[in-house]
Parts: structure tokens; C-alpha cells; sequence
């Protein structure tokens, strides 16, 4: 693995310098402000710092695993809770679930949007949910099969970067069940019977709702869709919506976030970091 640009002294004393407590390294720059949000609440005052994306962040967490880094690693949990070398530390600080977007499309997160666009208090909690419904119902096997991906190291695309090949239409918000299901006919014989047994007993002990286990970049488009949609369906409207709009509009998180299982499991572990300092 290649060393880190800085010396781990240099990295932590980085805090020092911004008058910062602690330093926190992330992967990306779309997640600075998610954690910022989330140690503001914990009251601790952290200098937040990307570091250019997962493989990079890795080199991070060798050294607090290996060396006992003073400095924070905050980071996607991605399907690590079906991981059999998943690696614990109290200065590991991953999200919920599987990344930062699936707390960022919270359904009341996604009727606030809806009310902004709309610009008048709507309620459409209930289209929401039955949408959220039906749309992990629909991927489930899709979901199934990238935790198989991750566990197996078989190298396939399972979810990828985003939805849009298995909507009924690029400006759907619904999954193709006809698309999902040829997929999985394509890489199904690329995993064991007993591999995908494994996979399925492991989904059934899990306590996560499974909005929290699909690859959070996989739910954008359809989000984005969904709020189309129902501005068209509550205000006669239309409107536009970018990746970075949505970004903009759903990256802070945490209102009302001790009602909320995924925001405040986190907070209570960054917290935990007051007592291990």
C-alpha cells in the first residue's frame, strides 16, 4: 500500500493548526459537510478534511488500525456488517448505512424538498413510503446479489453508479422488475448455492431496514424522479432538479435526528470520542 502524503504526526497536528480538537479524514468531497453537520451536534470541534476516495481513505485507516493514529476516520460502512474482516476502533466513525446518500433521502428529508419545490407545506409522506416500498421490494435480489459481490470478491457491478438501467423509463422513479430479474439471470451463475445461502441468512439477523443496505448512489435517480414527480402531482408544475441541487437540498440531515435510528447511531459513536481522547 502506498504511504500517506503527510506523516501521521503532520495529519494529526492538522486540527492544531485550524484550532480544531480533533482531525477527521473522509473520503470524498461530497462528504465534508454530512460529517460536519454530525460532530457540530456532538459537540466536538473537528477539522474535516477529504481525502480523495476510498482507496485513499484506506491508507487512513491502516494507520490508526496498525500505528494508533491519533486522528478520526469517517466513512461509508458500505455492506461491512457482512464483512468477515470487518475491523472495529473508537476513532472509526462510519455512517449507518451504506453510505451518506441513504441518510441524505430520508423520506421526511424527501417531502421537505417536495415542499420547497412546491413552495407550500405539502404531505405526501404516504406516496413516499409506498414508493420506498415497492422500490426495495423491487431490488431486493439486486441487493442480495452486491452483498454476495462484496463477501465473494467476485468483481461484478451489481448496483453501480446509479438506477437509471433499471427504471421503467430514464424519468421513472420506478424499478423494472423485467430489467432487474434479466440481470440477475446474466451473474446468477457466477455465485454458489451456498454462497447466496449464506447471503440470505445473513439479511434475515439483519436489524437494518434494507433502504439502509442499498448502495446509496443507486437511489439518486430515482429519488431525483420521485421529486419530479410529485411536484408536477402537487403543484401542476414542473421543475429541475441537478445532482447538485439535491445534494444541496438533502445534506443536512439532521433535523429532529434523535427520533432517527441511522443519525443518531453515529452521533452516539463520535461522541463516545470525548471519553477515548
Amino acid at each position: 500500500m502506498d504511504s500517506l502524503e503527510y506523516s501521521v504526526d503532520a495529519l494529526e497536528a492538522k486540527s492544531l493548526f485550524y484550532n480544531k480538537s480533533i482531525s477527521v479524514y473522509v473520503e470524498g468531497k461530497d462528504d465534508v459537510l454530512f460529517w460536519q453537520y454530525l460532530f457540530n451536534i456532538a459537540e466536538i470541534s473537528a477539522h474535516i478534511e477529504e481525502v480523495g476516495g476510498d482507496s485513499e481513505i484506506e491508507k487512513y485507516i491502516v494507520e490508526i488500525l496498525d500505528n494508533n493514529a491519533g486522528f478520526v476516520v469517517a466513512y461509508d460502512n458500505d455492506h461491512n456488517e457482512f464483512m468477515d474482516n470487518s475491523v472495529e476502533h473508537p476513532r472509526l466513525i462510519r455512517t449507518y448505512g451504506y453510505s451518506i446518500e441513504n441518510s441524505m433521502y430520508n423520506f421526511k428529508q424527501i417531502e421537505n424538498v417536495v415542499s420547497k419545490l412546491c413552495r407550500e407545506s405539502v404531505d405526501v409522506m404516504s406516496i413516499i413510503e409506498e414508493w420506498a416500498e415497492e422500490f426495495t421490494n423491487n431490488v431486493y435480489d439486486l441487493l442480495r446479489y452486491d452483498i454476495a459481490n462484496h463477501k465473494f470478491k467476485k468483481g461484478i457491478q451489481v448496483f453501480g453508479d446509479n438506477c437509471v438501467r433499471f427504471l421503467t423509463s430514464n424519468s421513472s422513479h420506478k424499478i423494472s422488475s423485467e430489467k432487474v430479474n434479466k440481470f440477475i439471470e446474466k451473474i446468477s451463475d457466477k455465485f454458489s448455492e451456498e454462497e447466496m445461502l449464506k447471503v440470505d441468512y445473513l439479511l434475515s439477523v439483519s436489524k437494518k431496514e434494507f433502504w439502509f443496505l442499498i448502495k446509496g448512489h443507486f437511489l439518486t435517480n430515482a429519488t431525483m424522479n420521485l421529486i419530479k414527480s410529485l411536484v408536477r402531482k402537487m403543484s401542476g408544475g414542473s421543475c429541475a432538479i441537478s445532482l447538485d441541487m439535491i445534494y444541496a437540498l438533502t445534506i443536512d440531515c439532521t433535523e429532529s435526528w434523535e427520533d432517527r435510528i441511522d443519525i443518531f447511531t453515529v452521533i452516539s459513536e463520535i461522541r463516545k470520542l470525548k471519553n477515548s481522547a
